[in-house]
């Protein structure tokens, strides 16, 4: 997963939902709706493009006397349609844009982007093109897409087929989307004739196929498996996967249906889709769905059901583990304790005392290393020391390369020297050593030749290799910093 601000992630959910929402309210007439506002549609001759405006006050007093406030979006949606109706499109636009308030802004955007019709929503998009990367251009140009998809999706698709970059690829995949929620044959029909093999980007293309396909699995998941049958194999793997995923919403067990119907890697991919999907709110049943599996894959479906369960209800999910045979239980015990070590600090402690227990095995030594990685960027004095207290052997070498790995123990490179003098295994360990005594080169010379000279964990020429590294190489990146975490 790559790193993303909780701005960013809303900014993204906002754009993946617009378009629905603007299509979702197509069958509201703007004109004659019945609520308590009053609704007038107002014709701008004198800016760049028509627009429907809700003209209502910035609170409303409901029946029972109480006060409901129409919030500041509605007034800042209000202000900017003023402007761009007087022909100032980016004062319109910066007006939302550089207001304050992360959610207002978002929310205003949408309600000025919900009144523009295709001539304004095309005098917006030059401005949208030119703003910085980021996601005020992301959530505008997605918004922008969505409303002019529910317009006239094919307008809107020979209107961005004419530009370029970002605006062609996006909004491409944007608007089809958008039309996909209405008509998903007909946009999967635009997609198949016009855009695959049009030279666009391949991953927006999977991605589209994706969102296509499991729009049309909302309507008529037998057409929508037809039709992504018809793909190429490079799309058609997200497509089925979409379908699978939204069936399992629906009914798990008609999903797996599906799945079993396909062949090697896609049914493995799909099983997994749905344990994981279904164990998120019954774990339980899903991961007695997985245990009955027969075919390639049930250990990866019962990882995921596994993985969910330790999520919500640690002491059942273990107590399943322990009744498990070993060999099936290595498989997934790494992934399982890298979900139970999420639970934060508190839940850390009692997954390594697990791990301890467990017979010695792949999946000890894989489960050791992952929860000694996590609980070090908690709680790097409970976990070294938990560490110095487990008996010599795999699982205990590969906790020390974990603990190595973590920033606090780099920074302090005579306890790493310690540590990768203490792991058994001897290949292991020359390597670890080696790599921790460069850095120790690089921080404090003097000690560490001192330790070269006595160590046997290094041969002669590893010695050697170090000694004749240039100093200003060896302090490339180097910081010094206070020493946590040694073992004795």
């Amino acid at each position: 997963m790559k790193n993303a601000s909780l701005i960013t992630t809303i900014i993204a959910l906002l754009v993946g939902v617009a378009g629905g929402y603007l299509l979702g309210n197509k069958g509201t007439s703007k004109e004659g709706a019945t609520n308590d506002n009053k609704t007038v549609k107002v014709i701008s001759g004198t800016g760049p493009g028509s627009s429907t405006r809700t003209g209502n006050s910035s609170t409303d007093t409901s029946s029972d006397g109480s006060s409901s406030v129409a919030s500041v979006d509605g007034n800042l949606s209000a202000e900017a349609m003023r402007l761009f109706d007087s022909g100032d499109v980016a004062g319109a636009l910066k007006t939302i844009l550089n207001a304050p308030g992360q959610l207002g802004r978002m929310e205003a955007l949408l309600g000025f982007v919900k009144n523009l019709d295709a001539e304004g929503v095309e005098a917006a998009l030059p401005f949208i093109r030119g703003m910085g990367r980021g996601g005020d251009q992301f959530m505008s140009m997605g918004l922008m897409m969505g409303r002019y998809a529910e317009i006239d999706p094919e307008r809107a698709l020979a209107y961005v087929g004419k530009q370029g970059g970002m605006e062609r690829g996006f909004g491409t995949s944007s608007i089809l989307r958008s039309w996909a929620a209405t008509d998903p044959r007909a946009a999967a029909d635009y997609l198949t004739n016009n855009v695959i093999g049009s030279g666009g980007d391949d991953w927006m293309l999977r991605r589209t196929a994706g969102s296509l396909a499991s729009e049309w699995a909302k309507q008529d998941p037998q057409a929508a498996l037809v039709w992504a049958n018809t793909l190429s194999d490079e799309m058609k793997g997200d497509a089925m996967n979409n379908i699978v995923e939204q069936l399992t919403s629906q009914d798990p067990l008609e999903a797996a249906k599906v799945a079993m119907g396909f062949d090697g890697e896609q049914r493995e991919r799909s099983l997994r889709t749905i344990a994981d999907q279904w164990s998120r709110n019954e774990p339980e049943e899903a991961v007695k769905w997985a245990e009955a599996l027969t075919v390639e894959g049930k250990t990866q479906a019962l990882e995921e059901a596994v993985e969910s369960w330790v999520g919500k209800d640690t002491d059942a999910a273990v107590a399943y583990m322990e009744k498990m045979d070993q060999g099936e239980r290595d498989q997934i015990m790494k992934e399982v304790v890298e979900q139970w070590g999420r639970k934060g600090a508190e839940a850390q402690p009692a997954a390594a005392e697990w791990v301890a227990s467990q017979p010695d095995g792949k999946g000890k030594v894989d489960a050791t290393g992952e929860i000694v990685g996590q609980w070090m960027r908690t709680d790097a004095e409970s976990a070294s020391g938990w560490l110095n207290e487990q008996p010599e052997g795999d699982a205990k070498d590969r906790g020390i390369s974990a603990l190595l790995r973590d920033r606090s123990v780099r920074e302090d490179p005579e306890a790493a020297v310690a540590w990768a003098d203490s792991i058994s295994d001897s290949e292991m360990r020359s390597e670890q050593v080696e790599s921790s005594a460069r850095n120790w080169l690089s921080k404090d010379r003097a000690s560490a030749l001192e330790y070269l000279e006595s160590t046997t964990s290094l041969s002669a020429e590893q010695k050697t290799k170090l000694i004749n590294i240039p100093q200003e190489e060896l302090e490339r990146g180097g910081r010094d910093s206070r020493r946590r975490g040694r073992p004795f």
